[in-house]
């Protein structure tokens, strides 16, 4: 299986409550659930041609 490094960075974001850091790492796993599904999407579709 392919390893995908990813690194986020959030530049000079100030956080001051527990909540908007939350918010933020909800909206980071939403992003990375799409790509997943967008890969699984493209590698179906791969296997399919084939």
């Amino acid at each position: 299986m392919n390893k995908i490094t990813l690194t986020v960075e959030f530049g000079g974001s100030k956080l001051t409550t527990f909540e908007e850091d939350e918010n933020l790492y909800r909206a980071v796993v939403r992003a990375l659930i799409d790509i997943e599904f967008f890969f699984l999407i493209e590698m179906d579709v791969k296997n399919e041609e084939q």
